[in-house]
This record gives structure tokens, sequence and C-alpha cells, in this order.
């Protein structure tokens, strides 16, 4: 991580979020958004991503982004942060409805299906429900 995104955490990196959805808004935007105490809250946070050069300030005194941060074990889909383990569970789903897929197959031709690829579906599944569960877990983190 670099410094650079060690200092976005904590009420900073949920204004970061915040104004990556809303797009250009002030402090009292922010302030209602994320239910802080004060317009003077949000606005020390501003400051923060200001001092860091990620956002700017316009002429009617609202905010925007300048620059989108990366942020380790995360990935941008559009304005949204996703942690990357939910991502992988989505390739561990693909691989499950192709094993499906493949059992089915066997079953209507009356194929016997065997021991080792019942243990690679099992496998299978863990590994999605892990990555799924886990990549939730990290979400919700963020989000709180």
């Amino acid at each position: 991580m670099s410094s650079e995104e060690g200092s976005v955490e904590g009420t900073t990196f949920r204004v970061y979020l915040y104004m990556m959805k809303m797009g250009s808004v002030g402090p009292r935007d922010i302030m209602r958004g994320l239910n802080l105490s004060s317009p003077s809250v949000a606005y020390r946070h501003l400051q923060k991503l200001l001092d860091l050069g990620v956002v700017e300030k316009d002429s009617h005194g609202d905010y925007k982004i300048k620059e989108k941060m990366n942020f380790e074990g995360f990935a941008w889909i559009g304005r949204t942060l996703l942690p990357r383990l939910i991502l992988y569970s989505f390739f561990f789903i693909g691989m499950l409805i192709v094993e499906f897929t493949v059992v089915s197959i066997r079953l209507v031709a009356k194929e016997p299906i065997n021991e080792v690829f019942m243990l690679l579906i099992l496998i299978t599944v863990v590994s999605a429900v892990l990555f799924l569960f886990e990549g939730y877990r990290l979400k919700r983190k963020v989000k709180s």
C-alpha cells in the first residue's frame, strides 16, 4: 500500500467513496449523506483529500474527484469499489456452472459420474462460498 492509500482510511475513506458515487458535493451534502456531526467534520476530511491531490474544489465551492485512487485488495467496477475476493468468487461460480452442466449431460446420457469429479465440484463449491463470504465481510467493513 502506498503512502497515499494509507492516508485514506476511516471516515476520510468513506467520504472519498461517497464522492465517487455522488459526483460533485459540498460539505453539507457529505454531512447529511454520511451522518456526520457537522459540516466542519466533513470539511476536515475533504481537506485531507484535497491535500493528497485526489479532490478539487470548483468555483461554486463544491468538491469533486480529480483522480481515482487504487486500494489494495479492491477493484473499481464503474463507480463502485468491490473487494477482489468477490470477483474471484464469480470465477468459481462460473466453474461450478460448467461442472454442473457436465454432470447434467452425463446423467442424461446415463453415464457414471466419477468420484474425483464429485470431489472437484465440492472443492469448487467451498472455494466459491469462502471467497464470496470473505469478500462480503470486507465490503461490509468498508461501509462501516
